[in-house]
């Protein structure tokens, strides 16, 4: 159900209540009875001004939820972490060839053995703490995390 159809349900609710009739309310909200039928039906096209009108005769006020605000956030904010996940993946493939590189090792062969040990996963998760090391110091990081002397 969308919003217009909760919306004209709760003004029908409402002056449903107070035993209000259609043309009691469209002749104070100064609109027509079918314009009336609209609002409460969730049908048709009429003005804010005729909702609002409507629902001050009704004593009702409108609440606005963040949901129109939360959306573009929740965008932005996968923006940001699919940006975050290309930095760390190009780490990675970069950890993986600086590695293979010193230990003249095929990279298929030692991205299968870090896959197998982990090693991608604490790369992954070290990424704040390791992007701005040393070559030399990552390829020890790799080399103690491979186990190997």
């Amino acid at each position: 159900m969308n919003n217009i159809v909760r919306i004209g349900q709760s003004l029908k609710e409402k002056r449903l209540s107070l035993n209000l009739t259609m043309d009691a309310i469209a002749k104070e909200a100064n609109i027509t009875r079918a314009t009336l039928w609209a609002i409460e039906n969730g049908k048709g096209n009429y003005s804010i001004n005729s909702l609002l009108s409507v629902m001050n005769v009704l004593s009702l006020d409108m609440v606005v939820n963040n949901q129109i605000k939360s959306k573009p956030l929740r965008e932005r904010a996968s923006r940001i972490n699919s940006l975050l996940d290309k930095k760390i993946n190009r780490f990675i493939i970069m950890c993986v060839e600086q590695y293979c590189l010193e230990h003249n090792q095929e990279s298929s062969k030692i991205y299968d053995q870090m896959k197998k040990m982990n090693v991608l996963d604490e790369l992954k998760n070290d990424y704040e703490d390791l992007h701005g090391m040393s070559t030399t110091y990552l390829n020890s990081y790799i080399h103690s995390l491979l186990g190997e002397q």
